[in-house]
């Protein structure tokens, strides 16, 4: 067995840490069963949560955010900024937005910015699978809404006529599954002047009841599939323990994937929605027109506008909306330092490379600002363990529709600004505007680390979490303030038993979806219309 430096301990110790967080997000750590159009991504600086984080989609949120006031000049006119905005009383609106009813207007914007991120590229496959390697998610600073915004209003669509009762059944079948309602607006002032910031009545698109049922229960049947398949596979590949385990609950394993199918399709409203995407499919090139006038429709009633810096945001939700709820039912992992170290080996030191960073356990020292250094940790590794809770939720986009981004039915105008920049949307390969995004949140609650007979480590975390700093690992910190890519975070912290705990939720890593080469027009087309009426 090599002798390890420290530093190569506790990078292995990541390393194998986030090798663990992989393979139970994949069957058993094989990239084949997510396949060549899917990923992994893990975040650099695990983003914290609040456990009301995801009660905007939970209790339901139409409307607008409430408008700050302006400061106004010594004769009541708003006072603007360089850029011609009115300058706001941020101290004012900060404490309107912490009362309950205003802070869901802010959790949906912070959820909508976090899923709306391209990673920048996508990896390469794995040599001799079906599967791609992991990777780092690194921020192209392009934004889905906004590429897909610009793509609705320069792509032109095969040269179709508009059938109203095509149109009319397109509206009735879409409204099953991404309802568009006039509604009240709770926020309006009836003192102020009407403008687009207030309004009697707002317009809203939005994930329907039925189908956010549905995907709610799709994932819980591929969860108990996804599980049943890594020990049958283990168990083809010699494993004993999966071998006996197949042989004593074979007959449960299959009871449990019919019992998940059977909610799906009681619950789950599988069969209906199914339907609809049929009928979808079955329109999509003779009525490419009346298609894309819906899809324009939906994302104009889905943008809202940030109060703050005055940019649009689309809302995007989490499936389950109560998954930070339901925590407590989350597997559990844990990790020992000594396992690692007996387990050293080159595939645990290629896990490190491949991800391009080399974490380990590090300490930050305490700031005001969210910037931070690291610097080494006085952790003795030999007694460390690590445990968490791993849990995942959908990313569910109302607004955006992704059969259409990959249809053979439009292109883009000749003089389009993708175009005279030679843009596209996606190759397919990793190059363009958006060559992935996410689609789901790989998240971990309940961080402890264990610092077993240590009595130097325990002292060392103690004393660095007390003066403000943090102790962390991979993408987890404990105590202090951090930050990266302009987001400020911090984790709450308490001393439990011999160890350091955390209560909060990270966002650690991602699902990311690959966008086939977009667009992608069929060469037999000769006619194409932008869509635009008089």
């Amino acid at each position: 067995m090599p002798t390890l430096t420290e530093e190569a301990r506790s990078n292995s110790l990541m390393s194998m840490l986030l090798k663990q967080v992989y393979d139970t997000v994949t069957n058993g750590g094989d990239p084949d069963s997510i396949g060549p159009n899917d990923f992994i991504a893990f975040d650099p600086v695990g983003i914290v949560l609040t456990e009301d984080t995801f009660d905007f989609a939970l209790k339901g949120l139409f409307g607008f955010a409430p408008s700050p006031k302006p400061e106004l000049d010594k004769d009541g006119n708003p006072i603007l900024d360089k850029n011609g905005n009115p300058v706001v009383d941020l101290e004012g609106y900060k404490n309107l937005l912490a009362e309950n009813k205003f802070r869901r207007y802010l959790q949906m914007e912070q959820f909508a910015a976090m899923v709306d991120a391209v990673n920048s590229g996508i990896p390469p496959m794995v040599e001799g699978k079906n599967g791609r390697q992991i990777t780092i998610f690194n921020d192209s600073s392009k934004r889905v809404s906004k590429i897909y915004e610009d793509l609705l209003q320069w792509s032109v669509v095969v040269d179709t006529p508009m059938d109203p009762k095509v149109e009319k059944k397109l509206d009735k079948m879409r409204n099953k599954l991404f309802k568009i309602k006039k509604i009240k607006n709770p926020d309006f002032d009836e003192a102020a002047p009407i403008d687009e910031m207030n309004q009697p009545e707002i317009i809203h698109t939005f994930v329907s009841p039925m189908y956010a049922k549905y995907v709610e229960y799709e994932m819980k049947y591929y969860d108990v599939v996804d599980k049943n398949n890594e020990i049958r596979t283990a168990a083809d590949n010699g494993d004993p323990d999966a071998m006996a385990q197949l042989s004593i609950d074979g007959k449960n394993m299959k009871k449990r994937e019919d019992s998940a199918l059977r909610a799906w399709q009681s619950l789950g409203y599988k069969e209906a929605v199914e339907r609809i995407q049929n009928y979808l499919s079955e329109i999509e090139e003779k009525h490419m027109l009346v298609i894309k006038k819906r899809l324009q429709s939906e994302f104009r009633n889905s943008q809202r506008t940030r109060i703050l810096d005055y940019t649009n945001y689309s809302p995007t939700i989490p499936i389950p909306a109560g998954a930070l709820k339901e925590a407590s039912k989350w597997p559990t992992l844990t990790l020992s330092e000594r396992e690692v170290h007996s387990d050293y080996s080159n595939t645990i030191h290629k896990w490190g490379a491949a991800l391009g960073f080399s974490l380990g356990i590090f300490s930050i020292g305490a700031s005001g600002s969210g910037s931070h250094q690291r610097t080494k940790s006085n952790i003795d590794l030999s007694n460390l363990t690590i445990s968490f809770k791993i849990g995942k939720v959908r990313v569910e986009r109302g607004w955006f529709n992704e059969a259409f981004v990959e249809s053979k039915y439009w292109k883009l105008h000749e003089n389009s600004p993708q175009v005279l920049n030679g843009d596209i949307i996606s190759d397919g390969q990793g190059k363009g505007l958006m060559p992935s995004i996410v689609t789901e949140l790989i998240i971990a609650k309940d961080v402890y680390m264990n610092f077993g007979d240590s009595k130097s480590s325990y002292e060392f975390a103690r004393d660095t979490v007390n003066a403000g700093g943090g102790i962390g690992i991979g993408p987890f910190v404990i105590g202090g303030r951090y930050g990266y890519d302009h987001q400020e975070s911090h984790s709450d912290y308490s001393f439990k038993g011999k160890g350091l705990f955390s209560p909060c939720t990270y966002i650690i890593g991602y699902k990311c979806h690959v966008i086939p080469k977009s667009p992608d027009p069929n060469p037999s087309i000769t006619k194409w219309t932008d869509g635009k009426t008089e």
